[in-house]
Parts: structure tokens; sequence; C-alpha cells
């Protein structure tokens, strides 16, 4: 193909001890000389190729009419902030989120902030709302463009009168109200420090759980973080100026969050968002009160265990807990708030099993837990002790996700958001689109609340096992027409994810219906880095074991071919974020097993990512730090951008990135497209294409149909399959 020329510029780098030219270092700044208009080329490149497409039109028009079918504009879990419920959705002809209130949880919902009337010039925005516990007030986030360098405000609800307009600080978030609604805690960034920097870890006190430690007596996934970001926890009382100085805490890991008990009397800080614990915690009545200028609480040390996750909620004295401590799969613990480093003082709720038990809240006086057995989701409802009381019914074998995406992040993320005497959760499966739920913990009575209940009639899901390189026995399921005639290779497209304890069960197939009723197979592949068995599953795919992720898809597309269920010509590989490094590896190791490649959101120079703050901070607690020299030889091992060889072969590959993508930069990409153009020997095209406007997420709805379909066509095209006509 006649691609935009990419000079080539060598440029030394000594890394971690690592020393190497870098041709296309150049492409890595968006201001450099003639980068915007390489871009542009690449993106026309794009485009043409993909709209040229004779069945472009009908499938964007088909994954339009499936986004729709699923009612996903209006599929945010409702909360329960005391006497009022909150919800967003988009309505109807508009491309931004509106924030809503309802004194009953099935409305009548009123509009507190419309997105679409405070962005300028289509500029997509994106909200993180936090109403307070009386629910007269609003603390929200406002990022513009998918930046992630949100302002923090707070209004009146009822009034809109403006109570904060900004603080000081960079990146505000996380906001965590006191009880009686006076003022909250928030976390955001101080100055960046350098990535290489060593980490402030603590690594004894009252509070320091046993359990096994490095040699440096700090966990792997601590010394590789370095702190690429200084988080800080501030304190702000309504009606006085924002806080300028941060509580005297030195957290220990770029991601925290405070959490504070239903009473009021205590407050904790969960730190880490893979493996959280609450590092810190405070008495928070022995403060002085209303009308004082500095709160007087003093934090201690709780449990700094950085082995484990310790994912949970304040009852009373004692902290309510899953932890990997003691059961990979996770157990139920109650642990006393005197006595944390006493695990003889600990009470087992529930033990460990094979269900991996995804976290606990609190709904009254019960305790909802959340769990997947072999992927599939189940949640129970028990006393404070322990005891069970009912498992909620769900309309079948799926996933339950608190944000309708049949994604669980493990290490932040609960099942099911909580009031008082109930609970409110989505559900999807595979053929099932998305619905909210809401559960009467009293009666038991399970009500739909909105969700089209849209149903893919005649497919069929089959799982299948794969032998990975180590001998472990991979799983992955397959979602086709029930009519297909499987005696011959189909087209097949599998997608893996793979990494940060995050699990990614069922989930609806939306836009993928539109490849599944041509006649393709869906391939949903579990591979090891994510959370779906538990916290070996993690630990085995990520840090130096991270070539595992890799070699479990590499078997499972092995047994894809072996078993006929497709051939290397018919078959493509689609993943986004970790899952588009994935799928970078995936293309620079194993070029020949793929007809089609799409990397979506990836980083792809694993050598260079610290160059990048946020995400340096996303990175280098799964992945590892390139500046550390034991960690250097493991990137470079499997780093995409720098096992592009010339005079190879190489799939079709599609790069798709956001223009404003902090976690993900879009360098990734236009150094990746680069190199792997001027390699290939094959007549199959390398495009990329940039998204303008778009973060790690945070684009218009019109913008994310758009790039469904958009990928989807090339995936379609590469694989001669067409969308079913009327």
């Amino acid at each position: 193909m006649p691609y935009p020329a990419a000079p080539v510029r060598p440029e030394r780098n000594e890394i971690g001890g690592l020393v190497f030219d870098d041709p296309y270092q150049w492409l890595e700044d968006d201001d450099g000389d003639g980068v915007a208009a390489w871009q542009r080329a690449q993106d026309e490149l794009a485009r043409s190729r993909v709209h040229a497409w004779p069945h472009y039109d009908r499938l964007a028009a088909r994954v339009g009419e499936l986004v729709e079918q699923m009612d996903a504009r209006n599929l945010v879990v409702p909360v329960w902030h005391g006497p009022r419920w909150f919800r967003g959705r988009i309505p109807d002809g508009r491309d931004l989120m509106v924030l809503e209130v309802a004194d009953d949880v099935t409305g009548p919902w009123r509009t507190v902030i419309d997105l679409n009337d405070s962005s300028t010039g289509g500029t997509p925005l994106r909200i993180s709302p936090q109403p307070s516990p009386d629910g007269r007030l609003l603390a929200y986030t406002l990022d513009a463009s998918g930046l992630e360098l949100p302002e923090l405000k707070v209004i009146e609800i009822d009034t809109g009168k403006v109570l904060l307009d900004g603080v000081p600080q960079q990146r505000p978030g996380l906001v965590t109200w006191l009880p009686d609604s006076t003022a909250f805690f928030y976390m955001a960034t101080a100055t960046p420090i350098h990535p290489a920097a060593p980490p402030s870890v603590h690594t004894s006190g009252p509070g320091r759980t046993p359990g096994p430690a490095s040699a440096s007596g700090t966990s792997s996934s601590e010394a590789a973080a370095r702190l690429p970001l200084r988080w800080r926890l501030f304190f702000h009382r309504i009606g006085q100026p924002p806080p300028t100085e941060p509580e005297p805490l030195d957290i220990p890991h770029m991601y925290a969050i405070p959490k504070i008990s239903r009473d009021g009397r205590w407050a904790i800080i969960q730190v880490d968002h893979l493996r959280p614990r609450p590092h810190f915690l405070a008495r928070l009545d022995e403060h002085p009160g209303p009308g004082t200028d500095k709160p007087s609480w003093h934090w201690r040390e709780f449990i700094t265990d950085p082995e484990h996750l310790y994912k949970g909620v304040l009852t009373g004295d004692s902290y309510v807990a899953v932890t990997t401590a003691g059961a990979a799969r996770g157990r139920l613990v109650r642990i006393p708030l005197d006595t944390p480093g006493d695990p003889d003082t600990w009470i087992e709720l529930i033990p460990g099993g094979d269900a991996v038990l995804t976290g606990v809240t609190q709904a009254g006086d019960r305790l909802v837990l959340g769990e997947l057995v072999d992927t599939v989701s189940r949640i129970r409802v028990l006393g404070l002790d322990g005891e069970e009381f009912a498992q909620v019914p769900l309309p079948g074998p799926g996933s339950v996700s608190s944000v309708a995406q049949g994604v669980i992040a493990l290490g932040v993320m609960d099942q099911v958001i909580a009031c008082e005497d109930a609970i409110t959760f989505a559900y999807t499966s595979y053929t099932q689109s998305p619905t909210v739920y809401h559960y009467a913990l009293g009666t038991g009575v399970l009500t739909k609340l909105q969700g089209a209940d849209h149903t893919l009639p005649g497919l069929a899901t089959t799982r299948i096992w794969a032998t990975s390189a180590d001998g472990t026995p991979v799983p992955c399921t397959l979602v086709h027409r029930a009519d297909l005639d499987r005696s011959r290779p189909q087209p097949t497209l599998i997608h893996a994810y793979g990494g940060f304890n995050v699990a990614e069960p069922a989930s609806y197939l939306g836009p993928l219906a539109a490849f599944v009723e041509a006649g393709g197979v869906y391939a949903h592949a579990h591979v090891r880095g994510g959370g779906e068995f538990g916290l070996q599953w993690w630990e085995a795919g990520r840090l130096h074991a991270k070539q595992n992720s890799f070699d479990d898809l590499y078997a499972i597309a092995e047994q894809l071919i072996a078993d006929g269920t497709t051939t290397p010509d018919r078959l493509a590989l689609q993943g986004a974020s970790n899952g588009g490094l994935l799928a970078g590896v995936a293309a620079t190791q194993r070029p020949d097993l793929w007809r089609a490649v799409v990397c979506s959101a990836p980083k792809l120079d694993l050598m260079r990512v610290a160059r990048d703050p946020v995400g340096a901070a996303a990175t280098l607690p799964e992945y590892g730090n390139p500046n550390d020299p034991a960690d250097a030889p493991v990137l470079m091992s499997y780093s995409p951008y720098h096992h592009v060889r010339p005079g190879t072969p190489y799939p079709a590959i599609l790069l798709d990135a956001g223009a404003n993508d902090p976690r993900c930069p879009a360098w990734h990409s236009r150094k990746f497209a680069a190199r792997t153009q001027a390699a290939t020997t094959s007549l199959l095209p390398v495009l990329l294409r940039v998204w303008p406007g778009v973060g790690h997420g945070g684009a218009s709805w019109s913008t994310v149909v758009e790039q469904q379909a958009f990928w989807l066509a090339f995936v379609m095209r590469e694989l001669d399959l067409a969308p079913v006509m009327d």
C-alpha cells in the first residue's frame, strides 16, 4: 500500500541497562515537526480503505441497530444516597450523559446536570458524580475530551448554587462524604515525581499482616510501581476555602481511595487498585466537629500486607473483607480494628473454595457477597455473622456488574450497589442484553428497572479448553449460530484481555452480533492475567510471568485450528487497552496465526512508557518498570514495537487509538504503524486510526458507535464475511 513516508531518525536509548536505537522516536511528540500531518495522512488512508468496503454502510447501520436494541444509552445502575436515587443516561438524539435524580428508584426522574448543554462545540465530557449522603449536595468531577484532568465542583442539587468551583490540585476525584454531609475527603495528585524514584513503602508497623514478601520487604507490584504520580489525601469542609495542605499521610501507592463507615466513626484509606487493602485507619468522631478549621483525627496503619487483597467494609468496630490471605480465590473474614496484625483474632465467615469471591458490601443489616463460579456470577445475601439468608435469583448463567458492561475489576469494583434494604445491579449474558435490576432484601422480590431485555435467538454457546505451553488448561467460550456448519472452517474472531486482575465474564455481544449472525464464530478467551480464576490466575500472567498470557492465547488459536473451527487465513484477534498490548504481541510473536489483528488503545513500546506519568502509573504495577534492570530484559523480550522484523509477512493490522488518551497515548500506535509498514512483506494493510477528542474512553456516544463499526468492518472485510441483508 502507498503508506505515508516515515523518515528513519535513529535515537540512542539506554534504559534499565539496555542500549538500543529507536528509529521512530520522533513520532512520540504530538507537536513534533511533521507528526500531525503524518498522522492525518495515516488516518485518511485507514478511513479510505475501510469505508471503501462495499458492505461498510450496511454494517454500520446494523451496528447502530444492535446498540439501540440493547438500550445501552440508559444503562447506568441507579445509586441511592439518603432519600434520593441518582442515575445517568444518554437521551435519544444526544451524545453526552444527563445526570438525573428521583425520590424513588422507579422515578419520576428530573435532570440535575446535562452535559450536552455544558459542552462547547461538541467537546466530549465525562462526569463522575458523588451525591452527599443526605441527597442535598452533589460533588462531581468533570473531564473534557478524555484527558483525565478533571475539575472538582460542588453544587446544591435543588437550586444549582455552586458551593465549590475547583481546587488547587491536579486530577481531583474519589470524593467520600462524611455521613453528616458537611465535608468530604478527596484524592488528588501533587507534583509528579520521576518514575524511577523508589516508592515509600511501609513494611512494618502495628497493623502489618503476616504474608509472603520479597527479599526487600516490599511487594513486587509496589516495587514496580515507583510512584510516577504522587497521590495525596485532602479534606474539604463545605463553606470554607478549598484546602491547600494534604492530610499528613505518606501514601505508599499511586492509587488510593478514602472510605467511611456508615456510622461515621471510622475512615480508612484503601490503597492499590490491584491488591486493595485498608492501609490507614482513623477514628473520625475524635475530631472537634463542624466550625473548626482543621480536623484533629489521627491516622494509623491498619493492614499493610501488600501481597494479598483485603476488599471490604467497615461494620461496627471491625472490617469485614474478602481476602486472598489463606485462600487464592478469596475467603470472607471479620478483622477487629484493634488487632489487624493478629490473624488469631480474625473470624472466618466464609471459607475459601472453588468460587472466586469478588467483593462484599453492606446493605442495612445484611452483607452482600459477590462471586464468580467458572466465570458465572453468583450473588449471596448473608447476615453480619456470615449466615446465608438468600441467593439472588438471576435470569440465567451470566454476569452481574455495577457498570452494566459485564466487566469486573476485582481490585476496585463491587458487583452490586447497595442501599439500606436493597441492591441494584446489571445482569447480562452473551445472548441477553444488559438489564438493570433492583432486589429487595426483605421480600426477595427482583424488579427490572431498565433495559430492553433484547435477546439474540438461535445462538449456541460452548466451552473449549486448550493446553498452554506450560501445561496449564485454558478455557475459551465460543458463540455462534446454532445452525452454523461446524464441519468446515469458519471465520473466527478471538477476543482476550488477560490483565490487571480484571474478570471478563459473559457479556452481551451487542455489535459483535453482526459478526456472529453473518456466520462468524466469536471466541472469548479467558487467558491468565485476568481475574476469572483468582489470585494465582492473575499472578501467572503479570510482571515476569506475562508471557503466559500470550502463550495461553496461542494455545487457544492453535486448538481452534486443530479442531477445524477455523484456519489462520480465517482467524482474527481483537483486544483493547491491556488486550491491545496482547494483540500487538501476538502480531509480532506469532504473525503466522492471524489474518487480521485489531489493537485498540494499546501500549506497544514498553521501554519508554515511563515518559507519560498517567500511562506509567497505570502500567508499571502490572508489567514492571523498564528503568529497573531486573524488569527491563523481560519487558524487552515481548515489547511489540521492538520485535517488528523487516522481511516478515505480517497480518492485516488496525491500530485504533484516542488522540487524548493519557493511559495508552497515541504515540505507541504511531511508532508501531511506521515500523510495521516499513517491515511487512505481505500485501495486507497496516492501518492507523487516531480518533480526535477521544481518551481512554470518554468519547461521545456517536463516536463510540462509529469506533465499533469501524474496527468490525476492518475484520469482516479481511475475513471475507459480509453482514446479513434484510
